[in-house]
C-alpha cells in the first residue's frame, strides 16, 4: 500500500493560493489526528510542518522525499546518517515525575520494500540497526536510565523470520555492542509491511512507587502491535526517578531514517525554563468542549524583544468546578501557527502549580479549526477545538 502511495503521491502544483489552502488543510487535519491520539495534550510537539524547533540533527523535507509521504502535513523529517546526535530534549529537560506520568512518541517509516529510499531496488544490507531511546533524569537533573527500541532490517532466513523485514524489540541498552534485536529473551517482533509506525514510550508508576516504562509499536492507524514493558526496583520515583531527558537515534545506519510527529504528553517542570521567542504576542479566547459543558479560557501572553515573558491566563472548567487564575508566566515559545505558554497559576484561588498551555492558531475565525491545550502538575489535564472563539498568534 504505501509503496503505491510513493508513486502515486506527486509534488503539489497550482496557484499559490491552492497551495496555501491545501497546506491549511493538511495541518488542521494533522491537529485532529493529534488530538483523537492524546497529543492534544503534548506539553511539547513537533510534525516539522514550519520549523525543527528543538531538534538537533533532523532534515527538514518535504513529503515524497526519497519516495516516503508525510504521516500528516506537508513536511518530515530525516535523520541522514551523518552522525549519531539526533536528538530532542522534548524542549527541556524536567526534574518532577508528574501525577499520572508521561508519554513520549514519535512516528518512524520503516522501508521495508522496492524501490527503496536510497534508490536502489537492492535493499540494505542485513542486519542493518537502527535505536531509538527516550530517557529519564533523577530528581536532580542527572541522566537516570535510557529505554530502547532496538530495531533491525533483516533479509535472510535467521532465528526471527525470513525475507526483508524489520525485526524490533525493547532493552535499556543500545548499539551493537549492548543490544540485538532479534535478542530471543527480548520478545522480538517481526514488522514485514512498509509503512509509518508510531514508537511510544509510557512512563507510568507501577502502583508501588517505581518507574514502569511500557514501550508500544504501533501501525498507522495506531492499533497497538507489540508492548514491551521495563521496569527495575532501584527506579523509584521522586527518589531516584525524576522527570523527562531526552528522545534520541543513538544508533542509525540507514542513509535516510523518515521520522514525523514527535511529541511529549504530560507536565513538565523543567530544569531550566526554556527561552522564550523575542517579540512573541499570543492573545485569545473562546471554548473548548468539557465533560458535557465547557472549559472556558482568555489567553494574553508575549515576550518583549529581549524574550522576557508576560501575560495573563484564565480558564474554567465548568463540568469540574475548576477555575484557574495565572500568577506569572515563565515562557512564551511561537513555532509556525502554535505557540506554548507556561508559567504558575491558583486553582480556585489558591496553591501554586505549574501550568503550560498549547494554542494553535489554524484559520480565521477559529471555530471548529484553532486548538487549545492545558496540563498542570497536579495532573489535570484538557484539550480540544475550540467550539467557539478564536486565538491570534501575532
Amino acid at each position: 500500500m504505501f509503496k503505491n502511495l510513493k508513486r502515486a503521491v506527486r509534488p503539489f502544483r497550482g496557484s499559490a493560493s491552492s497551495a496555501r489552502s491545501r497546506a491549511r488543510t493538511l495541518i488542521v487535519t494533522a491537529i485532529l489526528i493529534l488530538l483523537a491520539s492524546g497529543l492534544g495534550l503534548a506539553a511539547y510537539f513537533q510534525s516539522f510542518e514550519t520549523d525543527t524547533f528543538d531538534w538537533t540533527g533532523a532534515a527538514r523535507v518535504p513529503t515524497n522525499t526519497h519516495g516516503v509521504p508525510s504521516k500528516t502535513g506537508a513536511f518530515h523529517a530525516e535523520d541522514q546518517n551523518l552522525s549519531d546526535l539526533t536528538f530532542t530534549r522534548w524542549s527541556g529537560y524536567s526534574r518532577t515525575f508528574p501525577p499520572g506520568g508521561y508519554t513520549t512518541t514519535i512516528d518512524i517509516y520503516l522501508d521495508i520494500s522496492p524501490p527503496y529510499m536510497n534508490g536502489s531496488l537492492t535493499g540494505y544490507s542485513n542486519d542493518t540497526r537502527f535505536d531509538w531511546s527516550s530517557a529519564i533524569n533523577t530528581p536532580s537533573c542527572v541522566h537516570r536510565r535510557d529505554f530502547v527500541f532496538n530495531a533491525g532490517f533483516y533479509t535472510d532466513i535467521g532465528p526471527v523470520g525470513a525475507g526483508p523485514r524489520f525485526v524490533i524489540s525493547a532493552s535499556n541498552n543500545a548499539t551493537r555492542s549492548g543490544a540485538n534485536p532479534r535478542d530471543p529473551g527480548r520478545m522480538p517482533y517481526v514488522v514485514n509491511v512498509e509503512g509509518w509506525y508510531t514508537f511510544e514510550h509510557r512512563f507510568r508508576d507501577n502502583g508501588m512507587g517505581v518507574l514502569a516504562v511500557d514501550l508500544t509499536l504501533k501501525n498507522a492507524a495506531g492499533v497497538p502491535l507489540m508492548t514491551w514493558t521495563l521496569s527495575d526496583p532501584s527506579d523509584i520515583i521522586g527518589q531516584t526517578v525524576g522527570g523527562n531527558r531526552y528522545g534520541w537515534f543513538v544508533i542509525n545506519e540507514f542513509p535516510y531514517l523518515a521520522f514525523d510527529n514527535s511529541g511529549l504528553v504530560g507536565f513538565q517542570d523543567y530544569c531550566v525554563p526554556p527561552a522564550s521567542t523575542p517579540g512573541a504576542k499570543v492573545t485569545g479566547g473562546g471554548w473548548i468542549p468539557r465533560g458535557g459543558d465547557k472549559g472556558t479560557f482568555g489567553l494574553t501572553a508575549k515576550a518583549n524583544n529581549t524574550g522576557s515573558p508576560s501575560g495573563n491566563l484564565t480558564y474554567d472548567d465548568h463540568a469540574a468546578d475548576r477555575k484557574v487564575k495565572s500568577t506569572d508566566i515563565t515562557y512564551v515559545i511561537v513555532s509556525g501557527n502554535c505557540a506554548d505558554i507556561g508559567g504558575t497559576a491558583k486553582v480556585n484561588n489558591t496553591g501554586s502549580f505549574g501550568f503550560q498551555v498549547r494554542v494553535c492558531d489554524n484559520a480565521e475565525p477559529g471555530k471548529d479549526s484553532d486548538t487549545f491545550s492545558i496540563a498542570m502538575s497536579d495532573g489535570y489535564t484538557a484539550a480540544g477545538t475550540l467550539g467557539g472563539g478564536n486565538i491570534q498568534i501575532h
